[in-house]
């Protein structure tokens, strides 16, 4: 077993460093082992998926309910619903901090496997920073920024990338448009996480039920204000967030009733507020799918 000194600058002087240089290497078994480092990830973010399903599963079924408060509009010219919090508010900074540590661990699989398949054709590939696995909605960005990447894999290993861009997507009901793209999703996640303070997670409005009744000091004024003007919040929730606004034009006597509402865990991305446990399932199984494509070619 021969061994090679690596002169380096990290160790003492008189401390002899080396790498075992077998004899005979099995290129299937070396192949697999150029890939682990892929699987170890997908496996990790698998986990973390899981674990945040589990958490935020149970806190939703228990349909917590919103608590809000009712305000009279100025010179009592309508009323406002306003949310004032939850019964049980959720840990959405907690739960923020693991989706960025799940979506790192995704992307950053994706971006192993860029590496592995450079390793396959030359080990170690020439230029290892420039590597990384890419994800673009547009083409001639695509064919400008990831030539460094793809002009270290094989033909094959490049073309496949390339055929597995979001841009390749037509917007028809059946492939969807680039920026609806599971990878371009899982970027955008994986950017805010990096970029600004993981607070990514919403509370998104579920269904609502409103009860109530308006007392108007005269029937003139009620009829004066048919139809009401109203407006309905469909957005995110949070302490503060008018629900529901009702404008008339002449004063009200009394409000009466009740309004109740119902939440779910959300995720703020490019494409709109979906509920978070569809997101981090979906875009972990499509990571997953992703790498299944390229397998092949780590057979040996």
């Amino acid at each position: 077993m021969a061994r090679n000194d690596l002169d380096n600058g990290l160790f003492p002087p008189g401390i002899r460093v080396g790498i075992a240089m077998p004899s005979m290497v099995d290129p299937g078994r070396m192949a697999a082992h150029i890939i682990r480092p892929v699987d170890l990830k997908l496996a990790r973010a698998k986990a973390q998926a899981q674990m945040l399903s589990e958490a935020i599963g149970p806190w939703s079924l228990r349909n917590p309910n919103v608590t809000t408060r009712c305000e009279l509009r100025e010179a009592r010219m309508g009323y406002r619903l306003i949310v004032d919090g939850f019964a049980e508010p959720p840990p959405l900074e907690d739960w923020s901090l693991q989706v960025g540590e799940w979506a790192h661990n995704l992307r950053s699989a994706l971006d192993n496997l860029a590496f592995a398949l450079a390793r396959l054709r030359c080990d170690p590939p020439p230029n290892p920073g420039r590597i990384a696995f890419p994800i673009s909605i547009d083409k001639s960005k695509f064919e400008r920024e990831a030539r460094p990447t793809l002009e270290q894999m094989s033909d094959p290993a490049a073309q496949l990338v390339e055929k597995l861009q979001p841009f390749n997507r037509d917007g028809s009901p059946s492939m969807g448009t680039p920026e609806s793209d599971a990878l371009v999703i899982l970027q955008w996640l994986n950017n805010a996480d990096k970029h600004r303070v993981p607070s990514v997670i919403l509370v998104g409005q579920m269904d609502a039920t409103h009860e109530g009744s308006i007392e108007y000091y005269s029937e003139e004024d009620a009829k004066a204000n048919t139809p009401p003007d109203t407006t309905v919040w469909g957005g995110p929730l949070a302490p503060g967030v008018v629900l529901l606004e009702l404008r008339t034009k002449n004063s009200i006597a009394k409000v009466s009733g009740r309004f109740n509402v119902r939440g779910t865990v959300a995720i703020e991305t490019n494409n709109g507020h979906p509920a978070l446990i569809l997101v981090i399932q979906s875009l972990t199984f499509y990571a997953a799918v992703v790498v299944d494509q390229f397998r092949a070619m780590f057979a040996g």
